[in-house]
């Protein structure tokens, strides 16, 4: 693949990123501008504060905590399962040079690989994934 179609692609992605941009704040002012879409968020705000205040009430309650508990772990051990199986299939694509695997009920399932490009100067702060990592100071010898 040449490099350079690869850039002038990434310049296309930028032009059409800033043209979406502009558009979007003219949107946002033309609303931004009209009284009915105001006084219509004015509703739609009450409405949803009424909504939080039921939903806090049934969050409060006993059972629901445990329910919500057990989400919050299920959901953290899925984050971290999903995380191993990707860099174990972009190795198992690597070694053996396919894009299917058969999965335990002996069904083939389609390999998809991900690339993304991580935003320009912005990456300090990130792993090799574009996610926020947590800054570790460095150890410092006694």
């Amino acid at each position: 693949m040449d490099l350079s179609i690869i850039r002038e692609r990434m310049g296309q992605m930028e032009t059409f990123k800033n043209e979406n941009k502009v558009a979007r704040d003219a949107l946002k002012n033309e609303l931004e501008n009209d009284t009915d879409y105001l006084a219509a968020c004015e509703e739609l705000k009450a409405a949803k504060d009424k909504v939080k205040r039921i939903k806090d009430a049934l969050w409060a309650k006993t059972e629901t905590q445990k329910l919500i508990s057990d989400i919050k772990e299920n959901r953290e051990e899925l984050t971290t399962i999903e995380e191993i199986l990707s860099v174990e299939l972009a190795e198992y694509c690597n070694e053996k040079k396919v894009d299917e695997i058969t999965d335990k009920d002996g069904e083939v399932r389609k390999i998809k690989i991900i690339a993304k490009l991580l935003p320009k100067n912005k990456y300090d702060d990130r792993d090799n994934e574009g996610k926020y990592a947590s800054k570790v100071e460095p150890k410092l010898p006694e």
